[in-house]
């Protein structure tokens, strides 16, 4: 069987045989019409790769790369600040180390003990020399006799014995005649005096012979 017009052409040649039929379609043109919906189609899907996954993993890894330089940061803040304590800590211990001690005890009352100030009216006086600062670091109670609870305060006078400050209170239990207290962190003024004050005695028999001891420590200024 024949084809009309001779053989067809080669496939290479085939739209040059369209021309023979009046068509005006060239090589450049049929390859465009052929090629340009795939071609279409891998540009959109390479442009949504580049603004959907490529972008927006980027910029993930940014936030990744801030986060992980704000936390840095935050822990070079803290670790500053640690440092920070740990010298002031050892500024102080170095600081009690290198300090005096001091003490005053005085009697507050040679038999019952009663509310108020009982005997001692005045109080001992703590001399502060220039340069340097006194601390109120402990208070020693003892009784002869004590059975039911009592409450005291110790009390500064001021220099001009016109004004007084409540520099601790502090209770016993029932049946304790010898209670300390510690760790205490006061400042004491030059010329101040200590006075006790009872504030509660628990139960109809009062308390006997109460002494106390006042002790501290001289700082650097």
């Amino acid at each position: 069987m024949t084809t009309p017009g001779g053989s067809p052409p080669d496939d290479d040649y085939a739209w040059e045989w369209g021309t023979d039929f009046g068509s005006t379609l060239d090589e450049a043109t049929i390859l465009a019409i052929s090629t340009n919906g795939a071609k279409t189609k891998f540009t959109g899907v390479q442009g949504a790769v580049g603004s959907e996954i490529r972008e927006p993993a980027e910029h993930t890894r940014l936030i990744a790369v801030s986060a992980q330089g704000t936390a840095d940061e935050a822990v070079t803040t803290a670790q500053a600040a640690a440092n920070a304590a740990a010298n002031a800590e050892n500024l102080a211990d170095a600081a009690y180390e290198n300090s005096q001690e001091w003490s005053l005890e005085f009697v507050c009352a040679s038999a019952e003990v009663l509310l108020g100030v009982n005997e001692l009216l005045v109080g001992p006086m703590l001399n502060v020399r220039d340069g340097l600062n006194a601390i109120l670091t402990d208070i020693h109670v003892a009784l002869l006799e004590q059975h039911n609870g009592m409450t005291i305060q110790t009390r500064k006078w001021n220099a001009e014995g016109t004004a007084y400050t409540v520099a601790h209170e502090g209770s016993l239990g029932p049946n304790t005649t010898r209670r300390s207290f510690s760790a205490l962190s006061v400042p004491v003024e030059d010329l101040e005096r200590f006075f006790p004050y009872v504030t509660a005695v628990v139960g109809s028999v009062p308390p006997q012979v109460l002494q106390i001891c006042v002790a501290g420590v001289y700082v650097p200024e």
